[in-house]
């Protein structure tokens, strides 16, 4: 049950009562300066909580109740209910975890054969990304493609990185180029940041995992978009780590404010990696994907490269593209991440 809280109006009414008594609501109105609609609410307030009742001769007429007896009879059941839903909630949480000890020590007998657990559903993830932060001492490495992040994930996410940052774990967390420009994932960034979170960006080449404490690491799960996939294999978490690191290393800072001239030399590469994803023959739409942008944005950009190219269709701009040597001069020095295999 909810109990109303006291405020000074029913105060107010209840030592009118006190002072008159057996009033009506009427004539508790009247002396408060109430109408008899805001007067009855009050009444239905005190009587909730035990501190007024009727009249035993006339229903009508109202009669307050001694504090001592409204304790009585309204909160010790109230009291009661709640020491007994504690009992049952510290009986749950001490079996529930006995039962993960036997779960961690599954875990590990089985680690060789399970070197990855999956999440299946949104629920499940959100779940366990809390209990790594929550566990999480020393870093977390996050890499978001797919442009600006939506509003109520990054709503989610803030509470927990902020409370990660205060208790002094590292993070770095790499967007693309295109989130730069969304307004909702600028606000994150500047306040991550300001508790020391380093934030940098690249257009395209990296995939979307979380990794804590260099010891498990998160992943998406395939064809299964709110699901993901748990890694706890050495060789996997180094190869992730592996690609993260060469990813940082060519991304360039995420900054709070911007010059013409920046503006102007992001959307130079944006347009050079639009070429090379031209070339290879992807279409609007997964162009418009793989660099995290609006498909109308990507349409006017391909438009924009076309029209300087002179080019009526896509087969002449991929001619005019090779004469003119673009793809060579678009092209960036950049091997893809590997990982020792035993031979």
């Amino acid at each position: 049950m909810d109990l109303p809280a006291l405020t000074s109006q029913t105060v107010a009414l209840y030592r009118q009562l006190l002072s008159e008594p057996r009033s009506r609501v009427a004539d508790a109105a009247a002396a408060l300066g109430l109408t008899e609609e805001a007067a009855r609410a009050l009444v239905d307030e005190l009587s909730t909580l035990g501190l007024v009742r009727t009249a035993p001769d006339d229903e009508q007429r109202l009669v307050a109740v001694n504090p001592a007896v409204a304790v009585a009879q309204t909160l010790f059941p109230e009291e009661r209910d709640l020491r007994k839903r504690q009992q049952e909630l510290a009986r749950a949480r001490a079996e529930l975890e006995e039962l993960e000890q036997f779960y961690t020590e599954h875990r590990k007998q089985c680690r060789g054969a399970a070197a990855i657990e999956i999440l299946p559903g949104l629920d499940a993830v959100r779940s366990m990304l809390r209990q790594l932060a929550d566990s999480c001492v020393e870093e977390v490495l996050t890499s978001q493609p797919g442009g600006g992040r939506a509003t109520p994930v990054l709503e989610e996410a803030i509470g927990r990185d902020e409370e990660m940052l205060r208790r002094g774990v590292r993070i770095r967390t790499l967007y693309q180029h295109t989130a730069r420009y969304d307004p909702p994932t600028a606000a994150y960034v500047e306040r991550v940041t300001r508790l020391g979170a380093e934030v940098r960006t690249l257009s395209d080449g990296f995939a979307r995992m979380i990794v804590f404490d260099r010891r498990v690491g998160v992943v998406s799960l395939h064809d299964e978009p709110y699901g993901a996939v748990l890694v706890h294999d050495a060789s996997l978490l180094d190869f992730m780590l592996t690609s993260f690191e060469r990813a940082w290393v060519e991304a360039a800072p995420y900054p709070t404010s911007y010059s013409q001239r920046e503006v102007q030399a992001l959307s130079a590469e944006i347009r050079k990696d639009i070429v090379q994803l031209l070339v290879a023959g992807l279409d609007d739409r997964a162009i418009s994907r793989r660099l995290g942008m609006a498909l109308r944005t990507c349409q006017r950009h391909i438009s924009t490269i076309m029209e300087g190219l002179g080019a009526r269709s896509r087969l002449q701009a991929g001619y005019l593209i090779a004469q003119q040597g673009l793809l060579e001069e678009s092209r960036r020095p950049q091997d893809p991440p590997t990982a020792d295999v035993p031979g």
